[in-house]
């Protein structure tokens, strides 16, 4: 009978393997793991949300005109995203750029311990640096705010200004987005935390975007007659919503208003040199980036009417749908994980820009493929029928097939740039954003103006709507293509191992993918799909059976 071993010799194996383990590749596996639970919440979130708004939103469209729901999602949309851009972008970067530091929640901790044993510790100093710095958005926003009201309603028209509630709800919406900038300390904290607070972000999120889908499909039902009052009620429901969940969390004393204000030790700066300095860089850019993000829809609120401006809305609204669901949670958890995790300690971090960006460029041949012969039946079951004679349908279905996948590549790539670039890269990025936006206005001004681009704009369409809102979206993917261009470069510089050619899907899935796609057009092009419901169902469960094959290969 064998004689157990001594209690302090013995060591279990899984002990042992820990032991054993390089410190490097057990901090990059806890740190792939945090990677993971933070995509896979962030994904949930915007699933969740995402699908029940959707069903809100197919309720919303029915009951709102398209003057109502172009005025409420095209600008005053435009002016509430560019508020929180302009004031808030760059300083959230910064803050979740500063990752070499300790964790605000380990420090506060930390400062606790050591305060009881009497020892002078920064850690708060330098919390309360961070939190001030967060703050900043809030106020910065007011200045910002004032101009842009002030030129808006100087630009818009009488028919736009002359609908009923209008300024009531335009001021609503402002006070809804500086609602959300008051609890940008909180966050922050919540992103910075170790492990981070998803829970808090997931019921503060998520409820915002069902709260304010709700009240506003309320809003329409007792409201009916002042449909744009209603959108505006919805927005500052959900508004409500998210500083109420953050401050049950945390308190009221982390609001902005209340933590720029809090007074620190005079030996001590206000802001961190470092997060402010990157902070000043990342806003300079971002006045640029969001110019260039949100062209379209300036363009779309200059060129078309109040009409027209519903359905580029409804349209985009549809093509979101898939951004939001797949790609803003796999943007948000790159950004977190390359923020935390440089290139030079954790190899890992390499590797994994080089697989997501390989796996993502197989949208740019997947949905030309499927997108054609799958629109058409799809766009009748889902577009309300007040809106298939808007440019709406036209819209979508350029917008899936093109502007999706550069969106979701350059999506990624600019994650991977945010979280990698120095100061003086980011003032390039914004060198190369400006030539870009230069693009999209050329080619703007061109299809307007001048009669080769007017004979271009009715190539382009595909009926007898959308040529110009076509030829918007056409600029947009062009002016994505050169930020596409200047990040791919930017990844070459960091990773030199990465190659162009690990942008094309392997010779058998690009086989795959093709035949697929001529299989859809065939089955589109024999089968009748105008006759019945049935019709179009068995079309689009054709794409779903090819769908399902050319992921099984990939």
């Amino acid at each position: 009978m064998s004689t157990p071993a001594p209690a302090e010799t013995a060591k279990s194996p899984k002990k042992e393997e820990e032991e054993t383990l390089p410190p490097v590749s057990k901090a990059s596996a806890e740190s792939l793991s945090t990677t993971l639970k933070t995509g896979g919440s962030l994904f949930l979130l915007q699933f969740l949300t995402r699908i029940v708004t959707f069903g809100l939103n197919q309720s919303l469209v029915r009951l709102a005109s398209p003057e109502v729901f172009g005025t409420a999602a095209i600008q005053f949309d435009l002016i509430t995203s560019t508020i929180e851009f302009l004031s808030r972008e760059g300083i959230r970067n910064a803050l979740l750029r500063k990752s070499d530091a300790t964790s605000m929640d380990e420090k506060d901790a930390d400062r606790v311990t050591k305060r009881s044993k009497g020892v002078t510790e920064p850690a708060q100093a330098d919390l309360d640096q961070k939190l001030r710095l967060a703050s900043v958005p809030f106020f910065f926003a007011m200045p910002i705010t004032a101009a842009l009201i002030t030129i808006y309603l100087y630009m818009s028209g009488s028919e736009t200004t002359s609908q009923t509630d209008f300024h009531l709800s335009l001021g609503l919406y402002v006070l809804a987005v500086l609602l959300e900038l008051a609890i940008e300390p909180m966050y922050i904290r919540t992103l910075t935390s170790s492990p981070p607070r998803l829970s808090v972000r997931v019921s503060a999120h998520g409820g915002m975007a069902i709260v304010k889908a709700v009240a506003t499909f309320l809003s329409l039902l007792v409201l009916p007659q002042r449909a744009l009052l209603g959108f505006a009620l919805g927005q500052l429901a959900g508004a409500t919503w998210l500083v109420a969940r953050y401050i049950s969390a945390y308190s009221s004393s982390e609001l902005a208003w209340s933590r720029i204000l809090m007074s620190g030790n005079n030996a001590v700066p206000r802001f961190d040199s470092t997060a402010l300095s990157l902070a000043i860089a990342n806003t300079r850019q971002s006045f640029i980036k969001h110019f260039l993000t949100e062209l379209d829809r300036i363009a779309v609120s200059r060129l078309c009417t109040l009409r027209d401006q519903g359905g580029y809305a409804v349209a985009m609204n549809y093509g979101s749908l898939v951004a939001r669901l797949a790609f803003q949670p796999l943007e948000e958890t790159l950004l977190l994980h390359f923020s935390s995790n440089p290139l030079s300690t954790v190899p890992e971090s390499r590797e994994l820009i080089v697989f997501v960006t390989h796996i993502v460029a197989h949208i740019l041949f997947l949905c030309p493929a499927f997108i054609p012969p799958l629109f058409p039946p799809t766009a009748v079951l889902l577009l309300p029928h007040r809106y298939l004679v808007t440019s709406a349908p036209f819209i979508l279905r350029r917008y899936l097939e093109w502007y999706i996948p550069l969106m979701a590549l350059n999506g990624v790539l600019e994650a991977f740039h945010t979280a990698t670039a120095t100061p003086k890269e980011v003032s390039l990025q914004a060198t190369w954003m400006f030539f870009s936006s230069a693009a999209f206005v050329g080619i703007i001004a061109a299809a307007t103006r001048t009669h080769f681009g007017q004979h271009m704009s009715r190539m382009l369409s595909v009926g007898p709507m959308g040529g110009v809102e076509q030829i918007i979206i056409a600029a947009s993917c062009l002016s994505m293509g050169i930020r596409i261009i200047y990040a791919l470069l930017h990844v070459k510089k960091r990773v030199p191992a990465f190659r162009l050619v690990d942008l094309v899907p392997k010779s058998v899935t690009s086989i795959v993918i093709t035949g697929s796609g001529l299989v859809l057009r065939r089955g589109f092009e024999m089968r009748d799909w105008r006759v019945d419901l049935e019709s179009k169902l068995r079309m689009i469960a054709l794409g779903i059976l090819c769908g399902s094959f050319v992921l099984t290969i990939m």
